[in-house]
């Protein structure tokens, strides 16, 4: 049986593909790496529901209008799924941080700390802005998959399965240097809602990011628990392909996604969530991730025309 005719069966799209393919590594690196990944059984057993779900979503979207609506938003739970699968296996076969790495050659390139560099543009204002558009990360390629979606743009699918390579491939590079980030390292977590106050949502914008990193700030040694995804800097990397769609495609949110994406990018050094090397790396994958795509997107074309 080809896999092109699994494929038309289920009505798969080349971002439901990535994200399969992204599932089934994380599925058989469990299984390699049984007994030494926490919760190898649960991690299989969660990687294997999400197919699941992936597979009935799309083949029951080609009669329904709901199961293709769902099937649009279910990638804002399947990224964090395989998020979290990926930073078990971070921390369980490469526990090695980089940090004293990173801030080395922030030292080299700068000459101090990017956070001292900017403590004098630090106010409440300027800090409840970025930290509130910090948060719309999670939602920026939003923006412009909606405008494209509701205008029916041919484009909608190649800007989802962008996105979604982006997302994975960050995923894979926080292997090569894991890393906590600044406010761990340099700074004091505890004192950062003291060091870096907002006006009214930081501290609740702060905890919703520090939950989603596996801490809270009554969390004990959250050196030891919070997740391994400070290089390349994810929000660079996938901001930055956002936009460059979003101007690719002439969205009509381009510029709202750009002024974001900009202060973003910002934010990731000001609020001390990252190096400045991490800003260069994740600038130049997200650059690899845009030009590499198309060509993995071929090579994927290749391979499902062959027989299993």
């Amino acid at each position: 049986m080809k896999l092109n005719h699994i494929i038309g069966e289920y009505n798969l799209r080349f971002s439901e593909i990535y994200t399969l393919s992204s599932l089934i590594i994380a599925s058989l690196s469990n299984i390699i790496f049984f007994g030494i990944v926490p919760h190898s059984v649960l991690n299989i057993i969660i990687a294997i529901a999400y197919v699941l779900v992936i597979l009935i979503v799309r083949k029951k979207s080609k009669q329904s209008p709901f199961y293709e609506f769902l099937s649009n938003i279910q990638y804002l739970i399947g990224i964090l799924i395989v998020y979290s699968l990926y930073q078990f296996l971070i921390k369980s076969l490469h526990p090695i941080d980089y940090d004293k790495f990173l801030i080395n050659c922030d030292l080299a390139i700068l000459g101090n700390h990017p956070g001292e560099i900017l403590a004098p543009l630090v106010n409440p204002y300027l800090t409840e802005y970025l930290q509130f558009c910090y948060t719309l990360f999670y939602f920026l390629p939003i923006f412009t998959a909606v405008d494209l979606y509701y205008n029916n743009n041919k484009e909608f699918d190649t800007f989802l399965r962008n996105i979604l390579f982006a997302y994975f491939f960050s995923y894979f590079l926080y292997f090569i240097f894991p890393a906590i980030g600044p406010r761990f390292t340099i700074y004091t977590f505890e004192q950062i809602n003291t060091e870096l106050p907002g006006i009214l949502l930081t501290d609740t914008l702060r905890w919703f990011i520090n939950v989603g990193g596996g801490v809270t700030n009554q969390t004990l040694n959250p050196t030891n628990l919070v997740n391994r995804d400070c290089m390349p800097s994810g929000h660079t990397m996938i901001t930055l392909v956002a936009i460059f769609y979003s101007f690719r495609f002439q969205s009509k949110m381009r510029w709202l996604v750009f002024i974001i994406g900009i202060s973003i990018i910002f934010a990731t050094i000001y609020l001390r969530y990252h190096y400045f090397v991490d800003i260069i790396a994740g600038a130049f994958f997200g650059i690899i991730s845009y030009k590499i795509e198309p060509f993995i997107n071929r090579i994927y074309r290749k391979k499902l025309t062959f027989d299993n």
